[in-house]
């Protein structure tokens, strides 16, 4: 007893020895063991060892001694979440005072890409001539490799390596990209549809049916454009002064066509963006009715 006595009051304890197995790579879903140990100075007044990590504030090993050390193992199945926690081992030995030691261990986990996503940059609407780049992001160990695929693409070939897919867009430009992140436990996808907004162009008006336009026949008028968003239509005569709207619609009929409805028509393409405009110019045929008189005989 005066031995051990004279143990506890002069002993000067070290730091736990704390170790991880397996010590190599340690994979998402696997198994992983921490080993903390101290010496024992007093059989009569064993230290104690408890476990605290960054993730959570406590957990609980399963603790035994040997003749001269005491031990607590830590078992558990890791998951993403415990890269880069830290485990931290506390030894507290009941000698002439309380004393508290401790040690700890960073656990680095490797695991597959998660939580994947990717953003437009400057974010909003995508005005055609505008530069916009999209970033694709993922969290996994070790970092992942990206690459960027589009759907108008068959099959899908990449469009380009690295995080950032920069545009300087015009209307071709629309559509689905898609972001894959990999590494050497797996990949994972994530995708934007990129929508480039643009003026009407190319607006134009045809004439339906084709050709002669005889008086009493119906036509109609066709005003298409392309654009995004889609336009509003809207007709008018120039026989009206001012211009007044004569109907909304990509399409004009007249039914019953007489050689007043003669005149050029004009249709506006408009969206928020900016307008456009085109014309034909419709021409009603009067049809001469001829009338043949018997001869005199």
């Amino acid at each position: 007893t005066l031995s051990c006595n004279i143990t506890c009051v002069s002993a000067s304890p070290h730091k736990p020895a704390l170790s991880i197995f397996p010590d190599q790579e340690v994979i998402e879903g696997s198994s992983v063991s921490l080993r903390c140990s101290t010496k024992i100075f007093c059989p009569s007044r064993p230290p104690s060892l408890t476990w605290s990590s960054s993730l959570i504030e406590s957990v609980t090993g399963r603790q035994y001694q040997n003749q001269t050390d005491i031990i607590s193992d830590l078992n558990f199945t890791v998951s993403h979440r415990h890269h880069r926690v830290t485990f931290t081992c506390t030894a507290t030995h009941q000698l002439q005072k309380k004393i508290t030691t401790q040690e700890s261990r960073l656990l680095h986990v490797q695991y597959a890409p998660k939580n994947t996503s990717v953003r437009i940059n400057p974010a909003g609407l995508v005005l055609e001539g505008r530069s916009v780049t999209l970033s694709c992001s993922s969290d996994a160990n070790p970092a992942v490799n990206y690459t960027w695929y589009r759907d108008t693409e068959r099959p899908l070939n990449p469009v380009q390596t690295g995080p950032n897919l920069t545009i300087n867009t015009d209307p071709t430009h629309s559509g689905r990209y898609y972001c894959t992140a990999g590494n050497k436990h797996g990949t994972q996808n994530s995708s934007v549809l990129l929508d480039v907004q643009y003026a009407p162009k190319n607006t134009s008006v045809r004439i339906n049916p084709a050709g002669l336009v005889l008086e009493g026949r119906s036509v109609t008028l066709s005003c298409s454009s392309d654009a995004n968003p889609a336009v509003n239509y809207t007709w008018y005569r120039d026989t009206e002064r001012p211009l007044n709207p004569v109907q909304t619609g990509p399409n004009l009929t007249i039914n019953n066509t007489d050689p007043t409805h003669s005149g050029r028509y004009y249709c506006t393409a408009e969206n928020k963006h900016g307008t456009q405009n085109s014309s034909v110019l419709l021409y009603v045929q009067i049809q001469t009715h001829f009338c043949l008189r018997p001869a005199d005989n």
